[in-house]
């Protein structure tokens, strides 16, 4: 019995010590992921305006953009746009009589002596030369409001048009407008009431506004782009944005919908928690924001005004409790940003910029910027980031997959035949990716970089083998992996008889039409015309001994890589690959 027992707990051992050992290799196992890239199905293109970037005028002081250091780094994070003179403070500013910012001038008891000092602002002149040296395009905002709370309805249309009159005056390209901002936000222009006699914006107001103003914008920039701004929680405010669609609709271009991720709790803990990232607070329960953007493209149709797209021209990770955390990193927030951004890019969203550039005291504020006023306005982790981002511009979006549900991916493909893979892992751990991309070979890696904390941006190693290649990407980080690649020869070609046979065909690239030399076939030959996805785009029968050369247009088809297939009588096949540009 006692050997019995001793036999007993010596295996029990064994096992355990098993276990223990099996578990310890599991764990410190790099954990594998495969990527998935359809190139066949491509979709919308990466505007560059997607990453544009605010500014705030009364903050904005002389001295942090007069070494054109700014006007640089906003080239290297790719910003689009810059909008001026900012969110609040465009609902109170006069371009033309700048005052202390949130603050109205056009107040009879607005005291002249809180008028700023020349060098403690950004006026209109100053934007204009920041925005032409830093190659952006400008984002100018309306004050409506100030007209609406002084009843001098006619002096606020009168300095917009001021506005872009001294513009054109000046060869500056004034073509983006958002009419006033936050109109329903109670500490906002004329929803402040400083006249005191009541009133506040209303849907049904701000609409009949906004064609107004829309109207005057319009008889000097007739290709004027307008943005409405309404709530950023779509789904609670359906009816609202329908009486705003059916009144200015036909003049509205974009809805500017300001997104602050879980204001008031975001936190590292809850974004890892739930991937990918909601729009939600303890207001709203929304969706991821492509759901969101879908929700509004789908009211915007039912709407009749299908036209009209969604921008957000503020967004950012909320106040919430990494304030207060000790431990939590400016790199952190900086890699919550970027699944904000990558949501975006993968929603279609065309206009966004966050907010904003620079705060005073940024140490102690509740926001990430670009750059750090505290730091003799170095870069911040979120700049390092946009610049990975930056490479993503004008490529057209691949479908891509994931099998790992804490891994978010986002592929371009980009003119050069270049195709660019975004990872944004949010894995505790590092991960190899397998990354392989359908109807496409990997001819060269060009570049490959990580963004890992500390908030730093470095090279990292891909392994690349035709089709598919392999990465290991640190824990918490967004990689960017840059391919030169070209388009493989589906199988539905039989490249046996291809490799012996080519098709003689002229022009090649072709934009009109093809002719193809028939000498080589015999009696009645069968033409396709196969695009990259095996689908036939265009097939003729015809005689091939009644002539020499055979041509048939291609201008009806989009531009891309193309296979010609023949087939004769005498079962003869020939081949050949054709570019249409």
């Amino acid at each position: 019995m006692v050997l019995f027992i001793k036999q007993t707990l010596t295996m029990n051992l064994f096992w355990s010590t098993f276990l223990i050992a099996l578990l310890f290799i599991s764990n410190s196992t790099t954990a594998q992921v495969n990527i998935s890239i359809d190139a066949t199905q491509k979709s919308h293109t990466i505007s560059p305006m997607i990453q544009g970037h605010g500014l705030s005028y009364s903050v904005e002081t002389d001295s942090i953009y007069n070494t054109g250091a700014m006007a640089q780094l906003f080239q290297d994070v790719g910003a689009g746009f810059l909008r001026w003179p900012g969110g609040t403070t465009a609902t109170m500013y006069h371009w033309n009589d700048l005052s202390a910012g949130w603050t109205d001038n056009w107040n009879p008891e607005y005291p002249e002596a809180w008028d700023p000092e020349p060098w403690q602002y950004m006026d209109l002149d100053e934007y204009m030369t920041l925005s032409n040296a830093a190659g952006t395009a400008s984002m100018l905002g309306i004050n409506m409001s100030s007209g609406m709370e002084w009843h001098r309805e006619a002096d606020g249309l009168n300095e917009a048009v001021d506005l872009i009159k001294y513009c054109q005056s000046k060869n500056f390209d004034a073509k983006y407008f958002y009419l006033d901002n936050e109109p329903y936000h109670d500490g906002n222009g004329y929803n402040k009431d400083l006249a005191g006699d009541g009133g506040e914006w209303t849907p049904t107001i701000y609409a009949q506004k906004f064609n107004l103003y829309a109207d005057s914008i319009r008889k000097y920039v007739p290709d004027a782009v307008l943005f409405a701004n309404w709530k950023e929680h779509l789904r609670d405010n359906t009816s609202a944005y329908k009486t705003i669609l059916r009144i200015a609709g036909d003049h509205i271009d974009y809805m500017d919908v300001h997104w602050y991720w879980k204001w008031g709790a975001a936190s590292w803990d809850a974004w890892i928690a739930k991937t990918p990232m909601e729009n939600e607070t303890e207001w709203y329960n929304g969706g991821t924001y492509v759901e969101e953007t879908k929700y509004f493209n789908n009211l915007a149709a039912s709407a009749g005004q299908s036209h009209i797209k969604l921008a957000s021209l503020e967004w950012n990770i909320a106040p919430g409790a990494h304030n207060t955390n000790p431990d939590h990193t400016e790199f952190m927030t900086a890699l919550m940003q970027s699944e904000m951004q990558m949501q975006m890019m993968q929603a279609g969203i065309e206009f966004a910029s966050m907010w904003t550039t620079q705060w005073p005291n940024s140490s102690e504020s509740e926001f990430l910027q670009l750059i750090n006023s505290d730091d003799n306005y170095a870069p911040s982790a979120a700049a390092a980031m946009f610049q990975l981002y930056k490479n993503a511009q004008n490529g057209v979006v691949l479908k891509s997959s994931c099998t790992d549900s804490k891994v978010l991916t986002t592929s371009v493909f980009k003119e050069g035949n270049q195709a660019c893979v975004f990872i944004l892992n949010k894995n505790n751990s590092e991960t190899e990716m397998n990354i392989s991309i359908n109807a496409m070979d990997i001819k060269s890696l060009e570049q490959a970089l990580c963004f890992r904390d500390p908030g730093v941006t470095a090279e990292i190693n891909v392994q690349v083998e035709n089709a598919s290649s392999t990465v290991t990407v640190p824990d918490y980080s967004l990689t960017m992996i840059e391919f030169l690649i070209e388009e493989t020869e589906p199988n539905f070609i039989n490249k046996s008889n291809q490799a012996e046979e080519k098709i003689e065909l002229y022009p090649n690239p072709a934009s009109n039409a093809v002719t193809v030399k028939t000498n080589k076939l015999e009696g009645n030959t069968n033409l396709e015309l196969y695009n990259v996805r095996g689908d036939i785009v265009f097939s003729q029968r015809f005689n091939s001994q009644q002539t020499e050369n055979y041509e048939f247009s291609v201008q009806h088809l989009p531009t891309g890589t193309y296979f010609i297939n023949m087939i004769d009588d005498n079962g003869l096949r020939l081949g050949s690959k054709l570019i249409i540009k």
